[in-house]
């Protein structure tokens, strides 16, 4: 196969210089675009953070980068690696931020210190998180100009052009930008893992090995999940050799290998040197799977921290069946069955940027005289298929598109071959006009939805906040409604409220003067009742209170399903007024 091809605009000769060609009549000039696009991204996202109150998870990675920075404690929540949650860390702990107390991360529990943390900096909680969540935004800035990046190379100004217009105006990777989270974290590492691997193996430096080893180190500092990369690199890398497409062969496997101690160095450095050197038997799993492994290799010993290897076991215990309930087409589920990651995907993406993916994936088979390079898409279609089989195999937490999230910035890049020039004019202006147009639908139903990102759904699923039936949890409701609920209540004149509210975070720090719904008939002390739309579909949790956290509770609301409500709130709580309903 050869491994030459005409040259297009945007990209870079053997020896790395960019070719720039004019701009083109009729088009802005390309920097003044991508200026305005990541600005618009960036504005929307700030706008998100804002008006959405702290959701269920931020209040556990919050406290927990604080305690690692403050207090050099990374037993405050396990579930994830330090790096995302030590930056975001930083601007709250500049701003005063206080730690959880040290009787709460004597516990190692991440509910316990995070309603330590909120109790301690109650004054000032907004704000502190507001700080933290611009360090997500500036996160999902650099995707941008990453995927940007990425596109202009295989696909030219126009094709870097569309790439950032799809990711900017996504209501994913908006809902997460303005979040204190792994999600978006995750799609930087991974598509910068993706990238710089496919610049090494077309080059065969060791500029770009070093790069490729400074993602991997990140990616694997920012989920648990960072693993699935190394057999998709491996694959990626046995296909460039059997194709003859690996600049130098032999230096990209020998710099796959020398990845293996930059992960592990780069864990050990990330948690403190916190290393366990014994035999894995001797540590407390909880897991199934963990139990398995030390009973059958009970000598097993590797340098790994210790905490990532207890958030190895909390994330498998958590997987374990029962584990977590999944939301899906109206019923609870022990676990999420292999087809709802395609169905929520269906749900939650807009149908522009549906259309583009299908539209892709039309041109990629018709246009053969102007496709792109096979080669250069195995980077972002196997990657893509590989986390979306795992998901729909393997994994069994279907409570959230948010895990496929690094899907998103692959398919946007990859999308952005819909520009390239082809000998046919008319036929590339169809392909081109089609992309542009879906890529304006994607923007207005981002704009109908904003600034409720969390709970968007296409119009066919129910519009922004209305698919709630047909899957639920982080898709939806993720606690972040308070803020327009306090805003309601004033509104209304409503000084009191009963409310079933799910999240992590006790509504009186917002000022919202309240008295928890447990169940029955709502008491004199309101006539209004506010329900988040996890509990209103059947979902189960603990409910935050003035008190402390309540045992798991179970709200049947079947009552109201076809009641209309007073009003939404932030996509995700419901409000009824319950004397003028006869005391629903």
């Amino acid at each position: 196969m050869s491994t030459t091809r005409p040259a297009r605009e945007g990209e870079r000769g053997e020896r790395g210089a960019l070719r720039r060609d004019g701009p083109r009549p009729g088009l802005p000039r390309e920097g003044l675009g991508v200026a305005l696009l990541l600005a618009l991204h960036a504005a929307l996202a700030v706008w998100g953070a804002a008006r959405n109150s702290v959701t269920f998870d931020e209040n556990f990675h919050l406290p927990a980068g604080v305690a690692i920075v403050a207090c050099g404690d990374w037993t405050a929540s396990v579930a994830q690696p330090p790096l995302v949650k030590t930056l975001c860390a930083l601007p709250p702990l500049a701003l005063g931020a206080r730690p959880p107390s040290p009787e709460a991360l004597a516990q190692g529990d991440e509910m316990t210190a995070g309603e330590s943390f909120m109790r301690a900096n109650a004054g000032r909680y907004y704000a502190l998180f507001f700080a933290a969540r611009m360090v997500v935004v500036t996160l999902s800035v650099l995707l941008g100009l990453l995927v940007w990046w990425w596109a202009r190379r295989l696909s030219g100004t126009r094709g870097g052009l569309l790439t950032l217009a799809l990711y900017a105006l996504a209501p994913e990777a908006l809902a997460h930008a303005g979040l204190v989270g792994m999600d978006l974290a995750t799609g930087l590492a991974f598509t910068a893992v993706l990238a710089a691997f496919w610049r090494f193996c077309a080059t065969g430096t060791w500029r770009w090995w070093l790069w490729t080893a400074l993602a991997v180190a990140a990616a694997f500092l920012t989920r648990f999940s960072a693993v699935q990369l190394v057999p998709i690199l491996v694959l990626l890398a046995a296909i460039g050799t059997v194709a003859r497409r690996l600049a130098r062969p032999g230096r990209v496997w020998l710099g796959l290998v020398l990845l293996a101690p930059v992960v592990v160095l780069a864990l050990d450095l990330g948690y403190g040197w916190h290393v366990w050197t014994g035999p894995w038997a001797a540590l407390p799993f909880r897991s199934e799977a963990f139990r398995h492994l030390a009973q059958i290799w009970p000598a097993l010993r590797f340098p790994l921290p210790t905490e990532y290897l207890g958030g190895l076991d909390y994330i498998a215990l958590i997987s374990q069946a029962g584990g977590t309930h999944t939301y899906l087409l109206g019923r609870i589920l022990g676990a999420g069955p292999w087809y709802y990651f395609p169905l929520a995907l269906l749900f939650k993406w807009p149908l522009g940027f549906l259309g583009v993916v299908a539209l892709t994936i039309a041109a990629s088979a018709a246009r053969r005289d102007a496709r792109r390079d096979r080669w250069d898409e195995a980077f972002l279609l196997l990657p893509a298929a590989a986390m979306l089989g795992a998901a729909m195999l393997a994994s069994t937490l279907g409570v959230g598109i948010r895990y496929l999230f690094p899907l998103l910035p692959l398919l946007c890049v990859w999308a952005g071959g819909l520009m390239i020039e082809s000998r046919q004019a008319l036929r590339t202006s169809w392909w081109a006009r089609g992309a542009v147009a879906l890529a304006l639908l994607q923007a207005i139903e981002t704009g109908l939805a904003a600034p409720w990102y969390l709970s968007f759904f296409n119009w066919p699923a129910g519009g922004p906040g209305g698919g709630y039936r047909l899957v639920n949890d982080s898709n939806v409701d993720w606690g972040q409604g308070l803020i327009a609920l306090r805003d309601e209540m004033r509104k209304r004149g409503i000084e009191r409220i009963h409310l079933a509210y799910h999240g992590t975070t006790d509504p009186a720090v917002y000022g919202i003067d309240y008295v928890p719904y447990l169940g029955g008939t709502p008491g004199p002390e309101s006539e209004w009742l506010a329900v988040s739309s996890y509990y209103f579909v059947g979902l189960y949790q603990r409910m935050v209170t003035p008190r402390g956290r309540t045992p798991t509770i179970h709200l049947d609301f079947a009552r109201l399903w076809d009641v209309p409500p007073e009003a939404r709130l932030g996509g995700s709580i419901y409000l009824y007024r319950t004397s003028a309903s006869g005391g629903r």
